[in-house]
């Protein structure tokens, strides 16, 4: 993505009274349902061993005390001049508006591509998020040379179905005979660390955000990229990846980075996450690597039976 002209846009999570230069070649840098946060943990999950559920690296941290409210943020964006939301508001807050803003979107999908190498293993990661009003649905599909692994997850109001199924190829799953699991939404948000109707699994607030920069390209589009607190950012997600991997401990994150491109109107185009983080296998794989790259359309597409193909076109 080519990139235009010099600006100076204020960092107003670093310090509120300075302001940032932005290079010609860097104007932003930083889910709605969290296929991010599934995919990635079933990668992880399935390189490592099942045991039990330790979180003693998190161990006295309130995941209620890292997150912020911005709804208030997001009814003062909608009354703002849409000539200015990319002056008025932080790099935190316009994230935050971006995933707000899908979140009232009755009909859209995503297609996630990606891979997390850990171990010397390489997993490659390929997933679907569906809304279709107040149904939601996700697929996660992963593989490597070791070990191979498809999840489907199916939310309406009554609650959450996982289905387990047998891996076909990077398209798809058999779901003939699945394993399933069943949740209320309180209950799958508790174990899992959201619904499926919760934004973004990672915590994006001004108390989780190290550093930020913002990027205008050269479509007039923007990238927001987030450096986060691989502590605080990860408090829900690690609930994710102990939940898919049966992991004996959670693991242990060195940095998260969350990438928001957005158009002229902060609506949610692309979101990527690249993460260096150490899990417990029978050895310590130290320093893995994720990285993901979800793409939002915003038409309706309909939610497959549990036996039906997916579309990834």
């Amino acid at each position: 993505m080519k990139q235009e002209k010099t600006v100076t846009m204020e960092n107003k999570e670093s310090n509120p009274k300075s302001k940032k230069k932005i290079s010609k070649k860097s104007i932003i840098l930083y889910s709605v349902i969290g296929v991010v946060g599934i995919t990635l943990s079933a990668v992880g999950g399935v390189l490592l061993g099942r045991n039990l559920f330790k979180q003693d690296a998190y161990a006295g941290l309130d995941i209620n005390n890292a997150e912020v409210d911005y709804n208030e943020v997001y009814a003062r964006f909608k009354t703002s001049n849409a000539n200015s939301y990319f002056e008025d508001f932080s790099h935190v807050e316009l994230a935050n508006i971006s995933l707000l803003k899908c979140s009232e979107v009755n009909n859209f999908y995503t297609i996630t591509n990606g891979s997390v190498e850990a171990a010397g293993v390489k997993q490659t990661i390929h997933g679907t998020t569906i809304r279709d009003g107040d149904n939601y649905f996700e697929e996660s599909i992963s593989s490597s040379s070791f070990v191979k692994s498809t999840n489907r997850f199916y939310q309406n109001d009554d609650g959450v179905k996982w289905h387990k199924g047998k891996y076909v190829d990077l398209d798809g799953g058999d779901y003939s005979n699945p394993k399933t699991t069943d949740y209320t939404i309180d209950e799958f948000d508790d174990t899992w660390g959201k619904s499926l109707k919760r934004a973004c699994i990672y915590i994006v607030s001004n108390k989780s955000c190290l550093n930020s920069t913002m990027t205008k390209t050269e479509d007039g589009n923007y990238e927001i990229s987030l450096d986060l607190d691989p502590t605080l950012s990860v408090l829900r997600y690690v609930k994710q990846m102990v939940m898919t991997g049966g992991l004996s401990e959670a693991p242990v994150f060195h940095s998260v980075n969350l990438t928001f491109t957005v158009d002229k109107d902060v609506n949610l185009l692309t979101f990527k996450t690249y993460e260096v983080y150490d899990v417990h296998m029978v050895i310590d794989a130290k320093n893995s690597k994720g990285s993901l790259t979800q793409e939002f359309k915003y038409e309706k597409r309909d939610i497959p039976n549990l036996t039906d193909a997916t579309n990834y076109k």
